[in-house]
């Protein structure tokens, strides 16, 4: 059955935590058409329309960010922008945890926000920086680490992809 709710903000009310859609939340990919009345195809939805769209859909998600966060760091990270599928994600549902220079982690709940598969990280300055992201030791978050072209860890802006 499709759920009344967006499956990237969970149902809090039911305790049910964000997720990425399956193909049952999508409405399925098991419609026909009508025998005795079948779509125009020029002019109506088919069923293997329906069915081919809430297949791509479901790729889709399963490959598109979670959310996109950008992080002002001059010193202090801060979030200063979220975009997200989660329509009920705000900044201040993140922790920000500053490890040191160019040391920075990021999480936020379950209930919030789906656990990260991968993240992926990109400076937001200039200059020659490299910068890293894996999921973080709890798993429910992400760990970034921005250097310099020498090597040092260094605070930069940043923005992560959480996947």
């Amino acid at each position: 059955m499709t759920p009344d709710f967006l499956v990237y903000n969970g149902d809090p009310d039911n305790g049910i935590n964000p997720y990425r859609p399956g193909i049952d939340d999508v409405g399925g990919d098991q419609k026909q058409d009508d025998a005795d009345f079948p779509p125009d195809p020029v002019t109506m939805f088919t069923a293997a329309d329906f069915n081919e769209h809430s297949q791509l859909l479901v790729a889709l998600c399963k490959v598109t960010p979670a959310t996109l966060l950008k992080v002002s760091n001059s010193g202090t990270p801060a979030i200063t922008g979220v975009r997200a599928a989660n329509s009920l994600l705000l900044s201040t549902d993140f922790d920000v945890t500053d490890h040191g220079a160019g040391d920075t982690e990021i999480s936020c709940p379950a209930s919030k926000l789906m656990q990260p598969f991968a993240a992926l990280v990109f400076s937001q300055a200039a200059e020659d920086f490299r910068t890293s992201a894996r999921i973080n030791a709890t798993n429910n978050g992400i760990r970034i680490e921005t250097r310099n072209s020498s090597g040092t860890l260094v605070d930069v802006d940043f923005v992560a992809l959480w996947l």
